[in-house]
């Protein structure tokens, strides 16, 4: 019983945790909603890109992890990802090929 008495703080307590904010870009913005759009792009991937896309519009954690049936560690390690790698893509939009940034959303 102390277990889940203990298990259920730490459960409660992580659900009062604000997730980090994620800003996107505009051309980062259009290259998810591409990914989501469209129709030969892999499922993970995609549900990838509604993830980032949920979390830049300040969906919590939860909801996402409700909405897109996911783990909210899944979320929560989906979106640390991003903001992880969010230098190098911010470098691969400054590049003159757009392509590059594509490439690194679809890596990512």
């Amino acid at each position: 019983m102390c277990f889940n008495e203990t298990n259920g703080r730490i459960s409660k307590l992580m659900s009062m945790i604000k997730a980090l904010p994620i800003n996107l870009s505009n051309l980062q913005k259009t290259v998810l909603q591409q990914i989501v759009r469209g129709t030969t792009n892999p499922y993970r991937l995609v549900r990838r890109a509604k993830l980032i896309l949920a979390a830049a519009s300040g969906e919590s954690n939860s909801s996402i992890s409700r909405r897109l049936e996911l783990d909210r560690v899944q979320v929560r390690q989906w979106r640390s990802r991003w903001l992880e790698e969010r230098k190098q893509l911010s470098a691969a939009e400054e590049q003159p090929v757009r392509g590059k940034l594509n490439g690194l959303i679809k890596e990512f």
